[in-house]
Parts: C-alpha cells; sequence; structure tokens
C-alpha cells in the first residue's frame, strides 16, 4: 500500500460546475454495473461480490458528484476511506487512482475543502501513481494517468507531477486521437468518457491558469473530438453501441456538448475518415457503418469481430442493432458479444472474421484491402477470410428512403456465407417469401439460399440481457439486401 507522506500545503483552486455523474448511491447502497450492495455502518472499500471492474467502481468516487449529494455524507465516505487506507487493494493500482484523484479534487476544490489528512492520503495516492504509469498498458489508461497527474501538479503545485503530466499529454493526445477527431480505440463509450475528462482538464487550466502551456493543445484536441462526436451521435442523442460501449455509463453527448459550450470549447467541423467509421443520413433514417480496421494493434482490448457491421435508426428508434456488450468477465458470454455472428455482417464458414479471445485478446485481424466512397455510394473489401483464400466485400448505395446492401464473396471454394441482421427487443420481423416486414421498413433479398428468424441475447445494459430477433440469412456468392421506408 502506499505510504502516507506529508502532504504539500494545497492550492484552493476554482472550477466551473463539470458534468453531474450518473445516480449510483444513497446512504450506503452503491449500485454500478446494474449489481447493487448495501454495507452497514462501515463500506469494505475491497468489496469484490461482483468482481474487480465493480470494485473499481465503487474506489472512483464518482458519486461524489451526483445530483444531491449531502456534503456532510459525501465527507463522511471519505474519512471512512481514509480510515481504510492502509489496507486498500483494487483502490490504489493506478487506474482507479487516476479517476478517484480527480473526483477528490474537484470535489474539494467546488466545496471549499482543506482537510490535512485527506491531502495526506491523496498525496499518497498521487506519488504512487506517479511512480506507476501504466506505460505497460498504454491506450485509455496512460491517458487517465496523464489527466490525473494534470490536476495533482495544481493541486499540490507539484512541479514532477506537472513534468510526467505533460510528457504524457503532450505524446498521448496526438497518439490515441486519430486525424477525423476518434479516440483510437474505436469505442463511442471510452470516447466520451477521455472526452469529458478532457474537459475537466481545461476547465482546470482556464479557471486557474491563463499561462498554461498545455492549454492550446487541450482544447484544439477537444474540437476534434467533440466534432468526431457530434458526426456519429444519432439524432436523438444515442451513439453507436459498438466496441464495448454500453448505455449508463459514460456521459451523454448532449451533456458534453452542453459541458463544452460552458467552457467556451467548440466543434471542429469532422468529416469522418481514418476512423473507419460513416454515418450517412437520408430523410427519416440514420445509418452508422464500419469500413475501417479493428483499433490500434497494440491495444485492441475493446475491439469486436465487427468489419462492415451497421446500425440502422428509424424515426429516432433503433431498427437494426448489435447484440453489444453486457460483460467484461471472461467466458462464453464475452466470447459470443465479441464474434461476427453479433454483428449485421457476414460470416463465412461459421469463422470470424478477427480471432477475438479471452476478455480482452485479439489474434489475427481482417484488415481493409480496398473501399471506394462517393455522394451516393461506399464500397470496401476486408481480408478477414484470407485463410479461406476468400475476400468478402460489401457496398452500401442510399435514396432518400431506401438504402441497399450488396455483399459478394470472392475467392475460395465450397464456401457458405450467412449475413446477420439483428433487431432489439420490441421489433418483431414478419417473413412473407423473401420479404421481411419490420416497423415502417420492408427489408427484401436476392441471392439468398435461406432464411432463418432466431433469437439471440442482446444487451440493454451491463449485466442486463433482453430476447431479441435475429435474421440469419444464407447465400453463396453474392447477396442483395434492399432497406425501404414504407410508411
Amino acid at each position: 500500500m502506499p505510504e502516507l507522506a506529508f502532504a504539500p500545503t494545497p492550492r484552493q483552486l476554482t472550477l466551473v460546475k463539470s458534468i453531474p455523474s450518473a445516480q449510483c448511491y444513497q446512504k450506503n447502497k452503491f449500485v454500478f454495473l446494474n449489481n447493487e450492495m448495501l454495507f452497514g455502518s462501515h463500506i469494505d472499500w475491497n468489496c469484490n461480490a461482483f468482481g474487480k471492474l465493480w470494485t473499481y467502481n465503487l474506489n472512483y468516487f464518482d458519486f461524489l458528484h451526483q445530483e444531491k449529494m449531502e456534503i456532510n455524507e459525501a465527507v463522511n465516505l471519505i474519512d471512512d476511506y481514509c480510515n481504510n487506507a492502509a489496507i486498500l487493494k483494487d483502490g490504489v493500482e493506478p487506474y482507479p487512482i487516476s479517476v478517484r484523484l480527480i473526483n477528490w479534487i474537484k470535489f474539494f476544490a467546488l466545496n471549499n475543502i482543506n482537510n490535512p489528512r485527506y491531502n495526506a492520503v491523496l498525496y499518497s495516492h498521487c506519488s504512487h501513481l506517479a511512480s506507476n504509469l501504466e506505460y505497460h498498458l498504454l491506450g485509455n489508461h496512460l491517458l487517465e494517468n496523464g489527466y490525473a497527474l494534470f490536476f495533482a501538479s495544481y493541486y499540490f503545485s507539484e512541479s514532477d507531477f506537472y513534468k510526467k503530466a505533460k510528457k504524457i499529454l503532450r505524446s498521448e493526445l496526438v497518439e490515441q486521437v486519430k486525424k477525423d477527431g476518434a479516440h483510437f480505440e474505436l469505442s463511442p463509450m471510452y470516447h466520451q468518457i477521455l472526452l469529458a475528462r478532457l474537459l475537466d482538464c481545461i476547465n482546470l487550466a482556464k479557471s486557474n491558469n491563463s499561462n498554461e502551456e498545455l492549454l492550446p493543445l487541450l482544447q484544439s484536441t477537444a474540437m476534434k473530438m467533440i466534432g468526431w462526436l457530434k458526426a456519429v451521435t444519432f439524432q436523438n442523442g444515442d451513439i453507436p453501441m459498438v466496441n464495448d460501449a454500453i448505455s449508463g455509463i459514460a456521459p451523454s453527448s448532449r451533456e458534453i456538448f452542453s459541458y463544452a459550450s460552458r467552457l467556451g470549447v467548440d466543434a471542429d467541423s469532422s468529416r469522418l475518415s481514418d476512423s473507419g467509421y460513416r454515418m450517412i443520413r437520408v430523410r427519416r433514417m440514420e445509418m452508422f457503418l464500419d469500413i475501417g480496421n479493428i483499433g490500434p494493434d497494440y491495444i485492441p482490448g475493446h475491439a469486436h469481430s465487427d468489419t462492415f457491421n451497421f446500425i440502422l435508426y428509424v424515426d429516432n428508434r433503433p431498427l437494426l442493432v448489435e447484440a453489444g456488450t453486457s460483460t467484461y468477465a471472461v467466458g462464453t458470454q464475452r466470447i459470443i458479444e465479441r464474434s461476427t455472428a453479433s454483428h449485421n455482417t457476414v460470416i463465412v464458414n461459421e469463422k470470424n472474421q478477427s480471432e477475438v479471445w479471452s476478455s480482452f485478446r485479439v489474434g489475427k485481424r481482417a484488415t481493409i484491402i480496398r473501399t471506394e466512397e462517393n455522394d451516393h455510394k461506399i464500397r470496401a473489401s476486408h481480408d478477414g477470410y484470407a485463410s479461406l483464400n476468400v475476400v468478402h466485400e460489401r457496398s452500401w448505395g442510399w435514396l432518400e428512403d431506401e438504402f441497399e446492401i450488396v455483399d459478394e464473396i470472392i475467392g475460395g471454394r465450397d464456401v457458405s456465407a450467412v449475413a446477420y441482421i439483428h433487431f432489439p427487443p420490441g421489433l418483431t420481423p414478419k417473413i412473407e417469401g423473401v420479404t421481411v416486414h419490420v416497423g415502417p421498413v420492408v427489408i427484401t433479398f436476392k441471392g439468398q439460399q435461406h432464411i432463418l428468424l432466431e433469437q439471440y441475447d442482446y444487451a440493454t445494459a451491463y449485466n442486463k440481457l433482453n430476447k431479441g430477433d435475429v435474421l440469419k440469412v444464407s447465400f453463396k456468392r453474392g447477396l442483395e439486401t434492399r432497406i425501404k421506408l414504407v410508411r
């Protein structure tokens, strides 16, 4: 455990009010990831009844910033945490320290709290973090470390914290944010989380140091990330639930846009490009689609085997979805949710396009080998079935009231392909020959061998599954799918 150290006298900081956290605490009852725990008079901060991720959430202290949180109750929780500082386990790993550190400093600043005991625990955890940065994990973990040290450097006026924060932020904001503004792990949910934290850093710098040398980098990066988030957010405010994105975890796009506006941070106009994602909007329909590689080669942990996946909203409601993410736990459900068959794309000879395994691992992965785009059509090919000597090519074409998707299986011998189309719970498709009626659209197929309707588990939230319907359309070499508004 980090040893308590004498803490420098902290600086009284000022901050603009940030985004409130989700309601997760009430009178010693904590609800994270849809699992609830009621403690007695003292909290077991090492509680592992629901796994490590739940314990992490307990130690983040996001609840300090939920709406209507009583200051006295929040202080009592910090007191209890400090009383247990010597026996903390998961909570003193670098990632939860990073999140908690920012939450505590924001809480102290907003409520004018300066407590030597709290500061001693906080400083010891900051020092431990500074000596245990997550260069072995990289990605969002290392960026969170940098954000946290940036906050610590302001609070404790500590130059060593600032030097390390500056090194991380200067390199990782460039490395992790793509040209079109996407976070490079390509999960819209993690993009929201990291963007909200970046706005916190801008808030800190603007409110307390008009000469902050990192501010231009922080602001320009945030503008790119806001532009990308606006480009991929559906008109009803939803994000595409791809690559481990799930509802109820990150701040919403609307909350982020409002926060950015309060800070005077505008959005760059974003044309989706190197993230591989596209958003096509026609009349009453919005289609989000993926023609990109699965993410950075050295950190594909949140990637799914979902090349050429697409999601469709009609009249601001989801009509076609993917299975989503209900768990990070190693096991069958995690493997299923990351598999090709859990996405609206094509599986050949019952093989995944990319080899997803364990909880966050990927072996051989599909690579985009060709793309063509114009104002009414996108076409791309990938080599995820190279072991079968097969190339999968998919094109999307669109008019005012319809989409046409054409799949071609090129090469190989004795191949069989299946196109998957997932519907959210509550939408029941009706099959009439080669025509499927669902909601306000009709879906027709050409080139199909068989059309089967089965059920699948749809992740409505973390640890929550509901049954939905999935079409499995088998074909040999080519399949045309037409989705047309009829009412």
